[in-house]
């Protein structure tokens, strides 16, 4: 299982840094993508149980 690991996670940060990205800038961007769409779940829920 690790073995096939490895070479995928090589060829995906080679992919990231030839379109000008980082490994760390992509998890942020994806962290907070993730973060701002269980926000605005939790704003709809929200509203949904005040009326």
């Amino acid at each position: 299982m690790d073995r096939g690991r490895g070479p995928v996670a090589h060829h995906l940060r080679k992919w990231l840094v030839s379109r000008g990205q980082s490994v760390h800038t992509s998890f942020m961007c994806g962290a907070a993508y993730r973060l701002g769409d269980f926000a605005t779940g939790l704003v709809i829920a929200w509203l949904i149980a005040r009326y």
